[in-house]
């Protein structure tokens, strides 16, 4: 049955992709050219130095701005698509608030305008990407911490915003399902016409939404009863298996709506001092609240009533259990973040001899969360300071650059969980329950050798050494005890080699080995917990001793160009080993009251192995329209693992097969876009049990995204987008949107 309906979805996107490209080969509008242009292909984020795409020693991908305005741009992943081999990983559906995009096994390093964009456990806070003032978005495939340092292990991730070249004024209005309203102003100029040096940019965006239901409630199976209460008897649950146990479990409502509210603004304002000196510095502010509305339960008792309190019993297969409802089974705790980053970049050049690039930035982020039902209040406060510089010397006529370069980043967190007298007022606050608190603190400095002996091959060399110092992991709670962990330090060497040959100018064939790490975040190293749910205890410690996640890589590919560059065909092998992988390692025993304690640590236990095949073909046709096809398959597998039961499972995270198809017409009074992309289930069905159409399930998905843009006036756009077009249901742990529309008015001056 499912296949069927795969099929008939292929059919139908392949006839809709068929009158599309008819109607506007045939439409009068498709006569009225663009410009002429190419695929965009210069980026600085594999070298540090400006290479068009043949030239880089790896696979890169550049996301351009009209790209990006064929999706419902709000969304800062969701253009990532339109490249291969990435996982966005949005699994809370529109309201997700931070996400981690997966290339190759493994979370990619994000970067904003060159700043990290972590958090203390290594999650991104998408709403805080300024998507109005994001003008491209480069990828670079393969391990890169010879130049980025930790995270950088497998890809990076980079989102450049504009620097405004004339007057700019743009407003938009967006309107859609589930209540949705997206605003946005945005102004720029360069004011002073005598020189035009000085410039600005300013913009406001908001965005809120009712939302959808993502969260049924749940009740466990109990010990079963005897004697029982017949009033008290309910109907209108039904039951499932538990995807990450494996247990029956009874669903008994949902917890509602789940709505989000999201504001931001960004400045930037900088100086040209000459063609080849900037200075700029941006700052971005940024708040994000989302939670869960109007829960319902699906109990009813013998006369009809809804129940939402109170002892219960279900009757199932001639067994009878009881469970205690509260209203607190039908509503979620609400969270906030906030952030406020400042960002100074430098670029100086001395022509021909010496490129010089500086930054310094500060990311002040704060998360909390009410927890209404326990009555308390749990503040993360986290920053992080970075410094970069890097310099590139020109040598040999250009034949010969050396870049080297320094980077300090300096990051403190406190987590503060906070009794409440009121459970509803979170300033009512009664105590501290815990806190934690610690310091990271990395150097890096690095090399990178780049050579052309001859017109057609030119080698890379590098290498990076990284050191960290942790310290003052600290925790107490409420019942007097206090753990100061001792500072640890430790360091790390990656290095990288390239060779990049062109048999013919418009082809190249790359090959590379290199090797990096991710640190062990600050989370992993300080965050203690303690909760109680279910007659269960579940306690978390740190471990301050931790080891860096290492990967050992190499990969070769091959990239070429035809009809004046506007197609491009690449693909890439690449093999990535893994090894002290980071995973929670739990104890389980019974205290004498009977209530379950599970103790968990994290720990340095497993490799995984990661191999793949990444291949895309991107097209500028005739009539204004490009295309691209990208497709990338893996093979994973754990080699060493906690548990000997997970040996040989896929790596978490990893789909096999991911399928992506982009058309899209850009004409002077139309664009139209139609974008498909099909994922595999993040696992294997047959090694690992988490892999079910239920919540915390993780399916597989086929999903077509549509959006036509009509300019009934020189400076007016109207769009209409519909994302999930086929109203595909699937699971990425909470239930994923269904089809989904947004309308938008946009003026631009």
């Amino acid at each position: 049955m499912r296949k069927n309906v795969i099929i008939n979805n292929v059919v139908l996107i392949i006839l809709i992709s068929a009158a599309m490209i008819l109607c506007l080969v045939t439409s009068p509008f498709a006569q009225e050219e663009k410009e002429t242009y190419q695929l965009e292909s210069i980026s600085v984020i594999a070298t540090r130095t400006p290479k068009v795409s043949l030239d880089a020693p790896a696979s890169i991908s550049v996301i351009t701005e009209d790209e990006i305005d064929a999706f419902i741009s709000e969304d800062p992943f969701k253009p990532l698509t339109r490249a291969e081999g990435i996982w966005p990983r949005s699994y809370r559906g529109l309201a997700d608030y931070w996400t981690r995009p997966v290339i190759r096994g493994h979370r990619a390093l994000i970067q904003v305008d060159g700043v990290n964009w972590n958090d203390y456990g290594y999650y991104s806070h998408t709403g805080a990407i300024p998507m109005p003032d994001v003008e491209r978005i480069d990828v670079v495939r393969g391990p890169f911490s010879a130049l980025y340092g930790s995270m950088a292990q497998t890809a990076v991730i980079s989102y450049t915003t504009k620097i405004p070249e004339d007057g700019e004024v743009d407003a938009s209005a967006s309107y859609g399902d589930w209540h949705s309203r997206y605003y946005s102003l945005r102004f720029a100029d360069r004011p002073f016409d005598e020189n035009d040096s000085f410039f600005y940019s300013f913009s406001f965006k908001s965005r809120t939404s009712d939302g959808y239901v993502t969260t049924p409630s749940y009740k466990s199976l109990s010990t079963p009863e005897v004697s029982i209460d017949p009033s008290k008897v309910v109907t209108g649950w039904s039951k499932d298996i538990d995807p990450q146990t494996g247990n029956e479990r009874y669903m008994i409502g949902h917890q509602g709506d789940n709505w989000y509210e999201d504001y931001g603004l960004f400045l930037k304002t900088g100086y040209d001092f000459s063609s080849h000196s900037r200075l700029w510095y941006s700052l971005n502010v940024s708040e994000f609240e989302y939670g869960w509305r109007d829960g319902r339960s699906f109990l009813k008792d013998p006369s009809g009533t809804t129940l939402y309190d109170g002892d219960v019993y279900i009757q199932d297969g001639g067994n009878n259990y009881k469970f205690t409802l509260s209203p607190f089974n039908f509503r979620s705790d609400p969270k906030i973040k906030k952030s406020v980053v400042h960002t100074l970049h430098l670029d100086h050049s001395i022509p021909d001899i010496v490129d010089i690039v500086a930054l310094f930035a500060f990311n002040d982020k704060e998360s909390a969360t009410h927890y209404i039902s326990k009555g308390r209040y749990k503040v993360e406060d986290n920053y992080l300071a970075q410094a970069d510089v890097a310099a590139t010397f020109h040598l040999l006529d250009d034949n010969f650059l050396v870049t080297i370069g320094a980077q300090g980043i300096q990051e403190d967190v406190t987590v503060e969980d906070k009794n409440l007298s009121d459970q509803y007022d979170e300033d009512s606050t009664t105590s501290i329950r815990e806190k934690t608190s610690g310091k990271n603190r990395i150097l890096g400095t690095f090399i990178q050798a780049e050579y052309s002996p001859i017109d057609s091959l030119t080698a890379y060399l590098g290498g990076r050494y990284d050191h960290w110092w942790g310290s003052d992991a600290d925790y107490a709670n409420i019942d007097g005890e206090h753990t100061e962990h001792p500072d640890v330090d430790d360091g790390k060497f990656s290095p990288k080699v390239s060779l990049v040959y062109h048999p013919l100018e418009n082809g190249t064939i790359r090959a590379s080995y290199g090797e990096a790490f991710t640190a062990p975040s600050l989370y992993y190293r300080t965050a203690s917990y303690y909760w109680e749910s279910g007659g269960s205890i579940s306690q978390a410690s740190p471990n301050p001793d931790l080891k860096p996640t290492t990967n050992k890589s190499w990969e070769i590919g091959t990239e070429w160009e035809f009809w004046e560059k506007r197609i491009r065909v690449k693909a890439t092998y690449f093999e990535n080993d893994f090894a002290d992988l980071i995973v929670n390692q739990s104890k389980t025993s019974t205290l004498p009251d009977g209530t379950e304690l599970i103790e968990k640590k994290r720990v340095n236990a497993e490799d995984a192995e990661v191999n793949g095949i990444e291949a895309a073909v991107e097209a500028i046709l005739p009539y204004n329209m490009k295309a691209g096809l990208f497709y990338a398959h893996n093979w994973s597998e754990y080699t060493k693992t906690v548990a000997a039961s997970k040996e040989g499972w896929e790596v978490d995270e990893t789909p096999t097969d991911m399928w992506s198809l982009w058309l899209g017409y850009f004409g002077k009074l139309i664009d139209a876009n139609l974008s498909y992309r099909y994922c595999d289930s993040r696992f294997d069905d047959e090694k690992n049990q988490y892999a079910d159409t239920t919540y915390k399930g993780d399916d597989d998905y086929h999903v077509v995204d549509a959006k036509v843009t009509f300019r009934p006036m020189e400076n007016v756009a109207v769009s209409v987008a519909v994302d999930n077009l086929f109203d595909e249901e699937y699971y990425e742990y909470y239930r994923a949107p269904g089809r989904y529309w947004l309308g938008s008015v946009s003026i631009d001056f």
